[in-house]
């Protein structure tokens, strides 16, 4: 018998991801002599993207979902087959992204440069903080059938991110688009979750913060929505996505 479940995406879901990681890139920087973290930032990250952007499997990261900052710290280990290039020239990435960094700061000097970089990896490493709400948030879901975890990235980090938050016996059924070789939105990993949990698409729903990977995705999936808008306007009203600031409300939706 197919059973009804809520599958939740993980960063800046579940977890802080994308501020944690600006968090750990003002640290790093901090290392350049005059540079001011927070006014740099954007420079910096900027920086990063174009070495990302110019990798010969930037396609693959779009599809998959990896973002330039996760390849800072990632060894690309554990993945699909498809993602063997990643994972050869992820050291190369890493090293480049700093001295381009470092050169965009005037400090052309490879030991700053791979200080920035160890202090990033140190930083990302200390385990993300959760997001208020999440353990009622899953305990509410649990009792209404199977949970599981529908998460873009390379398998690497996101199972240590899991295991960090405690987070990694919490649900059914883990699918990590690193390890599935496809990605959110496409419907392929929306109704591979699904085959594992034994669930119904239609009786089914999606609770994420990406509208484009997370709702889109599991509406073109045949599955309802829970968008985690933490305070921004939802680009289009959808009868099939209830918009919640954060998964502190979703107790109150789920019936």
């Amino acid at each position: 018998m197919s059973r009804r479940a809520v599958i939740f995406d993980l960063d800046d879901t579940l977890i802080v991801e994308q501020a944690f990681a600006m968090a750990s890139l003002r640290e790093a920087i901090a290392v350049f002599p005059g540079v001011d973290p927070v006014v740099s930032e954007t420079d910096a990250l900027e920086s990063i993207r174009s070495v990302w952007r110019r990798g010969a499997d930037y396609p693959l990261c779009l599809q998959l979902g990896l973002a330039s900052w996760e390849g800072l710290w990632s060894a690309f280990d554990g993945n699909h087959e498809s993602m063997a290039g990643l994972h050869a020239w992820a050291p190369a990435y890493r090293t480049e992204a700093w001295e381009t960094v470092a050169a965009g700061f005037d400090a052309a000097d490879p030991a700053l440069a791979g200080l920035a970089g160890d202090r990033f990896d140190a930083a990302q490493r200390r385990g993300h903080p959760v997001i208020d709400g999440m353990e009622q948030a899953l305990d509410g879901a649990r009792d209404r059938g199977p949970v599981g975890l529908l998460t873009n990235g390379s398998s690497d980090l996101q199972r240590f991110k899991l295991d960090q938050a405690g987070l990694t016996d919490s649900f059914d059924t883990v699918v990590v688009s690193g390890e599935a070789g496809v990605g959110k939105p496409r419907p392929a990993v929306f109704a591979l979750v699904l085959e594992r949990l034994g669930a119904d698409a239609e009786d089914s729903v999606m609770v994420g913060d990406s509208w484009e990977r997370d709702v889109e995705g599991a509406l073109a999936s045949g599955m309802t929505a829970v968008w985690i808008a933490d305070g921004r306007p939802p680009p289009e009203r959808d009868p099939r996505v209830t918009v919640v600031d954060s998964v502190r409300e979703l107790d109150g939706v789920l019936g």
